[in-house]
């Protein structure tokens, strides 16, 4: 009869619960890395889509929410152009155009977004096993 014999299970069991209690922030730290791809995508984007910067300059991430477990974050148009038109409403304009016609319909935030999605995945994954490898190591 084969016997196994598991040394260091207690260090082991001690790093997982380390890593359970810790489960929110290294998603955080995950979400952080994701998002920082995205929006310097859509920042440049934006840049070349966009000619008073007004828009590119309110451009802000929602501090990131944990809605059970689910932690996420938001691209925000904040604030007023020059011209006092909410940058919010210009952002919209840009992405989907007017029903008038007026302005085409551009999607200029969701081609940065699906263009660089692959990126941003990788990032978070890096970042979750370089945060995991430093929890484990101590």
């Amino acid at each position: 009869m084969a016997t196994f014999k598991f040394e260091g299970t207690e260090e082991y069991i001690r790093k997982i619960t380390i890593l359970h209690d810790k489960d929110v922030s290294l998603l955080k730290g995950a979400v952080y890395e994701g998002a920082a791809v995205v929006a310097d995508a859509v920042r440049s984007s934006l840049a070349q889509h966009e000619d008073t910067g007004d828009l590119l300059a309110s451009m802000t991430l929602v501090p990131m929410r944990n809605d059970n477990g689910f932690v996420n974050t938001k691209i925000n148009f904040a604030g007023y152009d020059r011209n006092g038109v909410p940058n919010a409403l210009k952002a919209a304009v840009l992405e989907s155009g007017t029903s008038d016609g007026k302005h085409p319909k551009l999607r200029v935030i969701t081609k940065a977004v699906n263009g660089v999605k692959e990126q941003a995945t990788n990032a978070m994954s890096a970042k979750i096993d370089q945060m995991t490898s430093k929890i484990m190591e101590g």
